[in-house]
């Protein structure tokens, strides 16, 4: 199993908290203990539920949210360094959307801003980081 570095983001420091390459896969994950996941978990700043229920979907979708942000005109290292648990929390989402391939539709056309509440469970956190933006 591949171990954390310290530098690495967690659930106390800004960044990527929730990184694929930091974890176990599917596999080793099956072999760990409860106590071992639960360390796992919280080095990658989610919970045990939502480490079983990511990794064996096998998907990545972080680079559509962060062209998803860049297309709300947020920027994800801003936004981590605001709240890394807002920043886990979308690719949380993401990870579990079933509407990757409209998103990725819509990102290539230039729609996503006005469509996405239509498809991206995201959509109200992107508004709300813009309105956190407009406030500071």
């Amino acid at each position: 199993m591949r171990h954390r570095r310290q530098d690495r983001p967690g659930p106390d420091r800004p960044g990527r908290p929730l990184d694929r390459d930091a974890g176990p896969s599917s596999a080793e994950l099956a072999r760990l203990s409860s106590g071992d996941i639960d360390g796992v978990a919280h080095d990658l700043g989610v919970s045990q539920a939502d480490l079983r229920d990511v990794l064996p979907r096998g998907t990545d979708n972080t680079k559509l949210m962060e062209a998803m942000l860049r297309a709300h005109g947020l920027d994800t290292d801003q936004v981590a360094h605001l709240s890394p648990t807002v920043v886990r929390d979308l690719e949380l989402t993401c990870t579990r959307c079933g509407a990757a391939k409209r998103c990725g539709r819509e990102l290539a056309a230039g729609t996503a801003n006005d469509h996405c509440h239509e498809f991206c469970g995201n959509a109200d956190t992107f508004d709300a980081l813009l309105d956190h933006r407009r406030e500071a």
